[in-house]
């Protein structure tokens, strides 16, 4: 009775605390992108088998040589952590980092105390693969590092089917490089099969912030890297190369992990490809949450990785490497001056802290700040905050200096006014490009196009706009955008902005991306206005879709779009308001077409209720543009007049306006009569008794 009672306590508290586990399960993107590799490139996977073959051969014909190595060698592993962030929790920290290194070392040296929990049949083939992973503490170019690099980079936000963002790759002959980032978009942990002849850059693991380690972010002891270095020296799933557990069984060419369709969740019942025989479900290269062993099978296999020299993996090893790397004494590291800093964009009056890696060096004797224009300018601490009192671009110089010589390192801190903002009403018409040195245009892309000046089309009649030419370019996803200077909005109650835009879809399958977004933070975090058009619905309200270099032609081809309703409520009163607008090609498609942006309007309806009534009829203007004077004949009773006003681009009335009266019908108006408006763009107000406001553009050259 008592045997029947232990025994249904144990299975409730197995199936309890396992049903605790599985809401933290992990599943792995390898097969998604060594699949998506195989696609783009036909010959890959005959290379990848070419290499399993190579090294399945060289296990049966040394078998039982690699149990020596196991038990009596310690392979040691150089390890580089890039970790991507944006200033979030994602910028994990170093304690993170090592305890992470600490699990590790851990599951690859079978010091983990849930072996206990290992099913029977499997107690006696927990490996002790006898790898050591050792922080890096020199970098590729002889220099002190601790083996944490750290990069503020968007990309934190992980796109896993493209291959070119791994642009911090040290040597993978030298080094493990692990990426650590904030989101991947097809799993939370990848790598690549050695074997597969891929980029050298790309042959790396990539890891959310979430999934490292145990502390910090992490919710969990995670097993997603020692899943990851598994792969990483060879391993595939314990279901072989596919990537569906639970679907067919299969074989990862390791001899005593039986065959197995492989698992999700810790189970009671492991014979389901053999009636006979039991399934390693715990084992670190399946999906289940109670990982806790590698087989020595699966030890051999790395070791045999190793050794065969596939994707240069066995100078990873070498003495001459660990010398060269730090991990092993030799050899002494140059003087590094690397530093990190909060942010690399801040408000003025805001602090930035600034910390020092240089005292990662053994032989670091001194270390210095020079911060012309900062508070404090000068340092001598490791770790320090400091403030900026005015906006502009600062320039903090770091130097070091050590037993073996000096370095130093300068970055560029920009630090925005977030004060002395231009205030509403502003226009930027473009008409005769003046007004384009407000804006600040960005290329994230390093493509060959970029946001310009166009002269030759614009909204409302009116020659002159800003325009991306994408048909020049081929590349796919390029990022393009502009920034607009900053507004104060705190006494505008009701801020509003209009602009037009006329774009073109090169394919019908097109999937560009064009939003407008706001800042209130000086640029450190955006966010997207919205009820924005899609860029689907911008091709069809103007440019439609066209192979063509398109190009408006007519007014059809423009669309104006007022922010209102849901502009306001969240940038009601705020004294510092920046814009930016965004445009992303297909990340596919190699070629979007044009997209042109025209009459940026930026008011407070609560104080200039506009009601714009733009109709030809009523208003006519001759000529528009001019280089004397304007004629402006308006077609309505004076009576409904309430008031004239002429205003410059920053929205201050102008004196020079001769009124004459013309009859009970119409009323002209004489502009510039005496030749003294100098050149620029300016706004005709007329106010109606019924409260609207008409307004037209007047242009003298």
């Amino acid at each position: 009775m008592k045997s029947k009672l232990f025994l249904l306590i144990f299975l409730c508290y197995y199936s309890f605390s396992h049903l605790l586990i599985a809401q933290n399960q992990h599943f792995c993107g390898q097969h998604h992108v060594t699949r998506l590799w195989f696609k783009s490139n036909p010959n890959a996977e005959a290379e990848y088998l070419k290499s399993v073959a190579k090294i399945t051969d060289a296990l049966i014909a040394h078998r039982g040589q690699n149990k020596h190595l196991r038990n009596k060698i310690i392979f040691t592993i150089p390890v580089v952590f890039h970790i991507l962030h944006e200033d979030g929790p994602e910028n994990i920290s170093d304690a993170q980092i090592l305890d992470q290194m600490r699990i590790l070392n851990r599951d690859y040296q079978k010091l983990n105390a849930d072996t206990i929990n290992v099913a029977p049949s499997f107690k006696n083939n927990i490996a002790v693969v006898g790898f050591e992973f050792v922080l890096a503490t020199i970098d590729p170019n002889g220099k002190c590092t601790n083996g944490i690099m750290r990069y503020y980079d968007q990309n934190t936000n992980w796109d896993a089917n493209k291959i070119d963002n791994f642009t911090y790759t040290w040597p993978r002959d030298k080094y493990l490089n692990i990426y650590i980032v904030k989101k991947i978009n097809i799993a939370p942990a990848y790598t690549y099969l050695p074997g597969t002849p891929i980029p050298a850059k790309a042959d790396v693991i990539v890891c959310e912030s979430i999934y490292t380690g145990s502390i910090g972010t992490a919710t969990f002891d995670s097993r997603a890297i020692t899943h990851e270095v598994g792969h990483w020296f060879g391993l595939p799933h314990t279901w072989g190369i596919t990537n569906a557990p639970g679907v067919a069984c299969g074989d990862d060419f390791v001899s005593d992990t039986p065959i197995t369709k492989g698992f999700t969740s810790c189970t009671q019942n492991s014979k389901i490809c053999n009636p006979t025989i039991e399934e390693n479900f715990q084992n670190y290269m399946d999906y289940t949450p109670c990982k806790h062993m590698f087989t020595n099978g699966q030890a051999d296999y790395m070791i045999q990785t190793l050794k065969s020299g596939v994707n240069k993996r066995t100078n990873l090893i070498a003495d001459a490497n660990l010398e060269e790397t730090g991990v092993r004494p030799g050899r002494t590291c140059k003087i590094n001056a690397d530093f990190i800093q909060s942010t690399n964009i801040l408000c003025s009056g805001e602090s930035l802290k600034l910390s020092s890696l240089a005292n990662i060096g053994k032989n670091t004797k001194e270390i210095k700040w020079l911060i012309p224009g900062g508070i404090p300018p000068f340092s001598r601490d490791s770790v320090l905050n400091v403030t900026f009192p005015k906006g502009g671009d600062y320039t903090v110089k770091h130097i070091v200096t050590g037993t073996n010589g000096s370095d130093s390192l300068e970055k560029i801190i920009r630090v925005v006014d977030g004060f002395n903002n231009k205030k509403p009403t502003q226009s930027y018409d473009f008409s005769n490009g003046t007004q384009v040195s407000d804006l600040e245009v960005f290329n994230p892309g390093n493509d060959i196009i970029n946001w310009a000046f166009n002269p030759d089309f614009g909204a409302e009649d009116v020659k002159g706009c800003f325009s991306l030419l994408n048909i020049n370019s081929n590349l796919t996803g390029g990022k393009h955008f502009f920034e607009t200077p900053f507004f104060d909005f705190s006494d505008a109650s009701k801020p509003e902005m209009s602009f037009y835009y006329s774009y073109a879809k090169f394919d019908p399958n097109q999937l560009d991306t064009f939003r407008v977004e706001y800042t209130l933070d000086c640029g450190k975090s955006w966010k997207s206005l919205i009820n924005m058009p899609s860029a689907n619905t911008m091709a069809n309200n103007t440019g439609g879709i066209t192979a063509e270099y398109f190009k408006p032609s007519k007014k059809e081809q423009w669309r104006k779009l007022l922010l209102s309703n849901f502009f306001s409520p969240i940038l009601k009163n705020k004294p510092s308001v920046k814009f930016r607008f965004y445009f992303s090609s297909d990340p596919k498609i190699g070629v979007s077409n044009n997209l042109y942006i025209d009459e940026i309007q930026i008011w407070d309806a609560a104080s200039t209720p506009v009601s714009e009534i733009n109709v030809d009829e009523i208003i006519e203007i001759f000529p528009n543009p001019s280089s004397s004077q304007v004629t402006v004949k308006i077609a309505l009773n004076p009576k409904e007049i309430a008031g004239y006003h002429l205003k410059d681009i920053s929205g201050k009335n102008m004196d020079d306006v001769r009124y004459d009266i013309s009859g009970d019908k119409s009323i002209m108006l004489r502009i510039n009569s005496k030749d003294h408006l100098s050149s620029g763009l300016y706004f005709l107000v007329v106010q109606t008794i019924n409260g609207n406001f008409i307004t037209r553009k007047v242009l003298i050259l």
